[in-house]
């Protein structure tokens, strides 16, 4: 691929990101061996299966039960398609519905929020996250404008009223507008994400190559570099959107190296990137 049109192609991924969607692939081909250690052994969990399928190119559906009994969930995200996925839920406040959700456009209503759901998942792969869902109306998706393909999903009361217990390996905090992270090492591991800041966010890992920035990864990100990417968009990785206060814990795979760590996410009210607002940051995996 020559480096325009691959500079073409991850630019327009980015795009897609900045609205809700997913790069590459990552995910676990082993999740069913590796989801007990993302909480401490013996703690109660309800389960919560999604998939997604790709009847066409470029067209999703997904699917999920219809209700599930809230508290402390283990997520489950099976990938059926043909493309990286992710699986983004989004809770709707009493007294409105999915629909009227779907319609919604920023400033967003203080009545839909972010809810969390599963990361960046490769084809014919699983996917899983542990968080607590409070009793609500949601919706299962991967791209926050999409109508057509969602799954609404309703959450019942009843479930453990425990909170996350993390028994991660490493942890990364949001901030308005940064990050901190913690014990990231290289290969699989349970990773506690959590958002202390006011505005919604994610984690987005781009692997910079040998001898680039984090300025010139930045610079691209944002349009104001040509040639080729000074990332490798084929390893990156990413965590759903969370809220204000939300957290959970899910599984990364990051090979040794140095990343750029980004938030494409735009405030509630909008505006431009969080990538604009300085939510950059560099990150070595020893």
């Amino acid at each position: 691929m020559c480096g325009r049109s691959r500079r073409k192609r991850v630019l327009a991924l980015v795009g897609a990101i900045a609205a809700g969607t997913v790069i590459a692939a990552c995910g676990s081909d082993h999740a069913e061996k590796r989801s007990a250690r993302l909480v401490p052994a013996g703690a109660k969990l309800n389960r919560l299966d999604i998939s997604v399928t790709e009847p066409r190119p470029g067209r999703f559906r997904y699917r999920a039960p219809r209700a599930v009994r809230g508290g402390l969930v283990e997520i489950r995200f099976k990938n059926s398609g043909r493309s990286p996925r992710k699986a983004q839920l989004w809770r709707v406040g009493p007294g409105h519905s999915v629909a009227q959700a779907l319609r919604a456009r920023r400033p967003l209503p203080r009545w839909l929020e972010w809810a969390g759901g599963v990361g960046l998942t490769g084809p014919g792969r699983t996917g899983v996250a542990v968080q607590r869902l409070s009793a609500g109306t949601y919706y299962v998706t991967g791209i926050g404008s999409e109508r057509r393909g969602i799954a609404p999903l309703r959450v019942t009361a009843g479930g453990s009223g425990a909170g996350l217990v993390s028994a991660a390996d490493a942890g990364v905090t949001a901030v308005d507008y940064g990050y901190r992270v913690s014990g990231l090492e290289p290969g699989p591991a349970s990773v506690e994400f959590r958002n202390t800041g006011k505005e919604p966010h994610h984690a987005f890992f781009a692997p910079l190559r040998d001898g680039r920035t984090l300025r010139e990864a930045r610079d691209f990100f944002a349009g104001k570099l040509p040639g080729p990417p000074p990332v490798d968009p084929e390893a990156t990785r990413e965590t759903v959107v969370l809220e204000r206060g939300g957290r959970q814990v899910t599984r990364l795979n990051l090979e040794s190296g140095r990343y750029a760590l980004l938030c494409f996410v735009r405030d509630r009210a909008g505006g431009p990137p969080h990538t604009e607002k300085g939510m950059v940051a560099e990150v070595e995996v020893p």
